[in-house]
């Protein structure tokens, strides 16, 4: 069961020493802000005011009258030890003695002793308190040294985020060595986790992506804070950092040695577990970091779009059943006032409602042509044909999202992100919390930005499920029709999840493998949203061209360039045959964030130049016209590893291409490229691909064959009854009748 903010205690530290004098060399120096409960003991009365914690006094606790006999020779007992060991015998008899003394150091993380006398003392108790839980006077300096190298280290990251902040520039070479020679004096300190203040790493660790970008911030994240933390340490999970240093690794790791499903679901559940301990304090912007950390590791593109599998199928809520639990995503994703004024409206329109559970207007159909404003998304433009069926039968805006406000570019939950949900809200900068970001105004410019081109809509479309989708979900007045498309790489990023659904009348999606997830999704959510499969719009008939000599043979893919793609599968299945050709159209390998990416890219280069097939791949760049590269294409191939609708493959049919669908691996579980496609375009595995491949393109078949996957890519993608389809689904109750 979930603590939902049960606040962890913090790290304790006793500082121990025989004289008052000692603990003037005190190691907790100024500056270390390690975020750890101090005690300190010795066995003098300390003048008040001369150590900034109380000193208390170690002395034995008076023993009973009847215990005076046994008391007495344990004390002779004692005395002996302590000569035949070399201490005070006062001193030891004191730490064996006090009440107070051995609960503090049975409780203890960590006991810093402050003299000989108190390291000799410690080795004589070993009931009290074990050896690993004790840092002994004979380390001191190296302590103090490791200490001062920490505040040093923490500054410099600080003022080299500062210096870039906005510019995701790199480190300078010599800036990167700087770091690096100070951090190896932190390592060499061998400080203790209790003295690793993982609350301010995790406050740095946040600013460096902004600051540095992607990959430069995960390799200090890793190699910097990575190296002077300790994971052991108990505020490491809840502060964060333990995430931040997941989700450095997930960009950095070979593909063979990313962490595990179960290590990053705990990871992530310790950060969500800081959130609420934080919004449970009133840190409501520690709570909102600390919940961006978690969603980091959740929705990392490594465990997803660019991944062989994710974990959000067969079942999201194994994944995120604890996002949704959680106390602070909970308050970001819930509107009270909004609730309260669906109600009122739900009570003037007696219980009229619209599909999706929202307040409709009484009038079913409004006169003449309503106004309808489209949205882009961030992920890619495929908004034109919609816009252009739409604009047959009603007016149509269409708004980008950098034209409304460069803040909907983002694609990370970053905390800046989440605060300014929260400011959205009611809650969070400007609203009792300090704004040192200007994350209040900023979002006062961007309400009033988005509300200005929403108004006076009757109906709103919004293509992708992006940080436009969530603040239009927030800002759509009551009686505003809205309808969300979703693509597939928008399922697996975090903005679907703090979209508030309660407000969506319907959801798009292009196959039945995404409307499934999208359902499961939008259950976890609570949401009862109608979910409606609609292909894309494709202008098939522009595609058929009469065929080159020499396509029969030619496999040709749209689009090769990223991983999620899988290009080394085509090469794989061109290697079987060598009268086969190649055709990639598209832009080339998209350079990859991740390790993985970068491995990946390099294999596929490699094998571009492997002389086998070397000469017998022609690689295309971005067309406008692709029914030009296509008349040379006579086997059209999809190798992803997941895709939503896939319109290149789509496009090739059309073209007149033999299909051959590898069943993409990720979308299996829910139900693959089989229930998108006819059966025999699907292959399993390379073996199937070549069976399939040799057989349609037989002199005596290959014809027929294309000419029967043409007409059934027509007859299921047909773009004017999809047109039609996507009139009425966005238009609802505004469609015009015919």
């Amino acid at each position: 069961m979930r603590r939902h903010g049960a606040v962890e205690a913090p790290a304790q530290v006793l500082l121990l020493a025989e004289r008052a004098a000692s603990l003037r060399t005190d190691p907790m120096l100024p500056g270390t802000r390690t975020g750890v409960t101090v005690y300190a003991a010795c066995s003098e009365e300390a003048p008040k005011g001369s150590f900034p914690w109380r000193v208390r006094r170690v002395r034995p606790d008076a023993a009973r009258p009847n215990q005076a006999l046994r008391v007495a020779a344990a004390r002779a007992r004692s005395r002996w030890t302590a000569h035949a060991a070399g201490v005070p015998a006062a001193w030891l008899w004191a730490v064996k003695r006090d009440r107070w003394l051995r609960r503090r150091l049975r409780q203890a993380d960590l006991v810093v002793s402050l003299d000989e006398a108190t390291d000799g003392v410690l080795t004589l108790v070993p009931g009290l308190i074990d050896e690993h839980r004790i840092m002994p006077y004979v380390e001191h300096v190296t302590l103090l040294d490791g200490l001062a190298a920490q505040v040093e280290l923490l500054d410099r990251l600080r003022e080299l985020a500062a210096a870039r902040q906005g510019q995701s520039a790199p480190c300078e070479t010599h800036e990167r060595a700087d770091v690096d020679a100070i951090a190896d004096r932190v390592v060499a300190g061998g400080l203790p986790g209790v003295f690793v203040p993982v609350d301010e790493l995790a406050a740095i660790g946040r600013q460096l992506p902004v600051a540095l970008g992607i990959r430069e911030a995960a390799d200090l994240t890793l190699n910097v804070l990575g190296r002077i933390s300790d994971p052991r340490t108990p505020g490491a999970g809840p502060s964060g950092l333990l995430a931040q240093l997941a989700t450095a690794r997930l960009w950095l790791c070979p593909a063979e040695e990313m962490p595990s499903d179960d290590d990053l679901a705990a990871i992530a559940e310790a950060a969500l577990d800081g959130a609420d301990q934080a919004l449970g304090l009133g840190q409501g912007s520690r709570a909102r970091a600390r919940l961006a950390d978690a969603m980091g590791v959740l929705f990392h593109r490594e465990r997803h779009a660019e991944a062989m599998s994710t974990p959000l199928l067969p079942q999201p809520a194994d994944l995120l059943g604890p996002l949704w639990e959680n106390l602070t995503f909970q308050k970001l994703v819930t509107h009270v006032e909004r609730a309260q004024l669906a109600q009122e409206i739900r009570d003037a329109n007696q219980g009229i409602l619209s599909p999706g559970g929202r307040p409709q207007a009484q009038v079913a159909q409004a006169e003449g042509r309503p106004d309808v404003v489209v949205i882009g998304g961030v992920y890619g433009e495929f908004h034109e044909l919609v816009v252009a069926a739409l604009a047959k039968v009603v007016d149509v805006q269409f708004h980008s999202p950098e034209e409304v406000s460069p803040f909907l570019l983002g694609r990370w939950a970053e905390p800046v992100a989440l605060d300014a949900l929260a400011v959205l809200g009611g809650w969070g900068p400007g609203h009792g919390e300090p704004d040192p970001d200007g994350t209040a105004p900023m979002s006062q410019v961007l309400v009033s930005s988005l509300r200005s081109r929403l108004h006076g809509a009757r109906v709103v479309f919004v293509d992708w499920a992006d940080r436009s989708t969530v603040w239009v979900s927030r800002l759509l007045p009551e009686e505003v029709r809205l309808v969300v498309r979703i693509h597939s790489l928008d399922s697996f990023d975090p903005w679907f999840q703090l979209v508030d659904w309660s407000v969506v009348d319907e959801v798009i999606v292009v196959s039945d493998p995404l409307r499934l997830l999208v359902e499961r999704m939008l259950t976890l959510a609570g949401a009862a949203t109608p979910v409606t499969v609609l292909p894309n719009l494709v202008p098939l008939g522009d595609l058929d061209r009469p065929k080159e000599p020499g396509a029969r043979t030619t496999l040709g893919m749209i689009g090769w360039g990223r991983r999620v793609k899988d290009p080394l599968w085509a090469l794989d299945l061109l290697a079987r045959e060598p009268s086969w050709r190649l055709i990639l159209i598209g832009p080339d390998l998209v350079p990859a964030l991740s390790e993985a990416g970068s491995d990946y890219n390099e294999q596929v280069r490699a094998r571009l130049q492997d002389p086998d097939i070397a000469e017998r791949v022609e690689i295309i760049g971005w067309s406008d016209d692709v029914a030009e590269p296509l008349r040379r294409v006579g086997v059209i191939l999809s190798t992803s590893r997941r895709e939503s609708w896939h319109l290149g493959l789509v496009e090739g049919a059309a073209s007149g291409a033999v299909p051959v669908v590898r069943d993409w691996p990720e979308l299996v579980p829910v139900g693959g490229a089989r229930a998108l496609f006819p059966d025999e375009w699907v292959v399993s595995d390379l073996d199937q691909a070549e069976a399939r491949v040799r057989a349609v393109t037989e002199p005596s078949v290959w014809e027929a064959t294309r000419r029967r996957a043409q007409e059934e890519a027509r007859h299921r993608f047909d773009p004017q009854s999809a047109a039609q389809r996507y009139r009425e689904v966005i238009l609802g109750p505004f469609h015009p009748q015919s």
